[in-house]
């Protein structure tokens, strides 16, 4: 009960910071995502929470207004992609990932994006690699040519859960590319050496904003299973709850990782939102929710131990 005021005392306090706030309009909008109190980060773990109707619908055209006017609408990876006049220079650049959210932030809000701001889900599209995945590092695009999985889930993401009509055949295309990219790192490993890549993705973690972890992979193959009519990858999904049990208990997941976390890579100021709803060790009501559908997909093939 305790728990429950402190984050509904906290959501407030980001909606009057929403209301508040300048950072849409200073400068090209770039204040709007400093971490961990930008703008872009409230609206996003308010999505996470599946509170984004709470978000203000000023701050939510202000949102707009900006991916509208002050975002180059170019992933630069070469020279010629790169804005060549003053003002187009003085334009916030994105990556697949942040761009991802902002785009599933306005499309459960209600938001007619894909008319409106059609150029974002052809970017998600555009930027897939040969190997299924994409990269928010250009380099990848003219070396590796190989993904990152921190980049490929939240534009997957964006596609699937976010289209509400039959996809098209370059949409399905993406979709499937994606899974199979998930499928052939199972989730967590390297395709060549077969080790897990990053230890840190096997702990549940709320909220995630772009980061990776093994649960959100797992929710995006469930759903694609069912939205795709295709066959679900069992055995790695069993495999993928195998390794959270040290983080289930009888009542719920329990959040293993904080993405701000002060000793990690991005570390930064944070709001009280996300103090709320990120506590180390705590059951999170919206983890044990994807687990519980995973396993409600998986049915008779998995024995709940």
């Amino acid at each position: 009960m305790e728990a429950n005021q402190r984050i509904r005392l906290a959501i407030e306090e980001s909606i009057q910071f929403l209301e508040s706030t300048s950072q849409w309009e200073t400068a090209h909008g770039e204040n709007s995502r400093h971490k961990w109190d930008g703008a872009w980060w409230h609206m996003a773990a308010l999505y996470e929470m599946g509170e984004v109707r709470l978000i203000p619908e000023s701050v939510i055209a202000r949102a707009k207004h900006l991916l509208e006017t002050k975002v180059w609408r170019t992933f630069v990876i070469t020279a010629d992609d790169q804005p060549t006049n003053e003002s187009d220079r003085l334009k916030m650049d994105c990556c697949h990932c942040e761009l991802a959210v902002f785009y599933m932030i306005l499309k459960a809000y209600g938001c007619d994006v894909d008319t409106e701001l059609p150029w974002i889900r052809e970017w998600f599209l555009k930027h897939q690699l040969p190997d299924g995945g994409l990269n928010c590092e250009p380099e990848a695009y003219i070396h590796s040519r190989k993904s990152s999985i921190i980049s490929t889930l939240p534009p997957l993401e964006a596609i699937l859960w976010h289209t509400d009509r039959e996809f098209t055949e370059q949409e399905a295309a993406f979709l499937d590319e994606g899974a199979r990219y998930l499928i052939e790192h199972r989730l967590v490993c390297s395709k060549q050496r077969g080790g897990v890549l990053d230890m840190d993705w096997l702990k549940p973690c709320f909220p995630r904003f772009f980061e990776y972890d093994i649960l959100r992979g797992m929710s995006f193959l469930a759903e694609w299973s069912r939205r795709r009519n295709k066959a679900l990858p069992v055995d790695l999904l069993v495999e993928g709850v195998e390794r959270l049990k040290i983080y289930i208990e009888e009542d719920g997941l329990r959040i293993g990782r904080q993405v701000h976390d002060p000793h990690g890579p991005w570390g930064g100021q944070t709001f009280p939102l996300l103090e709320a709803l990120a506590g180390l060790g705590e059951v999170s009501p919206y983890l044990t929710g994807q687990l519980d559908r995973i396993i409600e997909r998986l049915g008779p093939a998995f024995a709940y131990a």
